[in-house]
């Protein structure tokens, strides 16, 4: 059962949802002004090529009441001719349409023969009108092949060069053959996750990138050390530490642990003498470590 507040609230409603129907069908509407001769209605972009085919304001269904235009053979480029003069040459609106869509998606007739590859294309229809396809000789074959000068060539931006690795930014390094975006993003994050690289070598660490291309582009590069960002061991922290890629967590633990047994280390020796660091993990840490105050 609905309560006293709801019964009127569901009155309310019902009594709006009346007087609205009341005012649309009672209340004159002032009528709109009627269209000049020079007025015109736009259509979208996607109906464009459809209205000067069937007819503006038509529907693809309804374009069999407009009246057809009369064939007129005449030389045309299927590449540049509007829709009327496709339906002279004795195309149907479909026809027209499916040619239109072709044009817009980058396809272009080059030779006569071309033109049987428009979908629904009767072979009479094509012998009719193959007469009168004119084609400029920009886009003709010579010896079966596409002339070279037809398109505009494909430029290369790449450089054969020589970029310094710790200073070379993301644009530099894609003008290096080989090198495109994406590796040359790894390489300036890998740097900054390092501090520097020291060696050219060190691009082979950064997963999945092309080995065979660093085989390339490695001699492009020469590398200052001198720009390399140290970590300074005797006042750093364990978190620091273990930032670094060649440290583990393990590792740097026992590194902040040894300094505080020592107070103070005086050089990457001191360092030797722990089980988690190997010789080699000592000899890449070298070039990232430092021990003064």
């Amino acid at each position: 059962m609905l309560t006293r507040k709801q019964w009127i609230g569901l009155a309310l409603v019902v009594a709006m949802a009346l007087a609205l129907v009341t005012f649309v069908h009672l209340v004159p509407q002032r009528p709109l002004p009627p269209l000049a001769a020079t007025d015109t209605l736009a259509s979208p972009p996607h109906r464009q090529w459809r209205d000067s085919v069937y007819g503006r304001h038509s529907d693809r269904r309804n374009y069999t009441k407009y009246q057809p235009v009369p064939v007129r053979r005449r030389r045309f480029n299927p590449n540049t001719a509007d829709s009327v003069t496709l339906l002279e040459q004795g195309l149907k609106p479909w026809q027209v349409g499916n040619l239109l869509k072709y044009r817009r998606a980058g396809g272009s007739f080059r030779k006569r023969d071309d033109m049987r590859r428009l979908y629904g294309l009767s072979d009479e229809q094509f012998r009719a009108m193959a007469s009168y396809i004119d084609l400029p000789d920009t886009l003709k074959t010579v010896r079966g092949t596409l002339a070279r000068d037809t398109f505009p060539r494909y430029v290369s931006h790449k450089i054969d060069t020589v970029l310094e690795l710790n200073t070379a930014d993301t644009a530099e390094l894609q003008l290096l053959r080989g090198i495109g975006r994406w590796t040359a993003v790894q390489i300036v994050r890998y740097r900054q996750q390092l501090g520097g690289y020291y060696s050219a070598d060190q691009l082979y660490e950064i997963p999945d990138i092309d080995a065979q291309m660093l085989d390339t582009v490695l001699p492009r590069f020469t590398v200052d050390t001198t720009l390399i960002r140290r970590i300074a061991v005797n006042r750093c922290s364990v978190s620091s530490l273990s930032r670094h890629p060649y440290l583990r967590f393990e590792q740097a633990k026992a590194v902040y642990e040894h300094r505080r047994r020592y107070v103070r280390l005086s050089g990457i020796d001191d360092l030797r003498s722990l089980p988690q660091l190997s010789p080699s993990d000592i000899a890449r840490l070298s070039h990232y470590l430092t021990f003064s105050e």
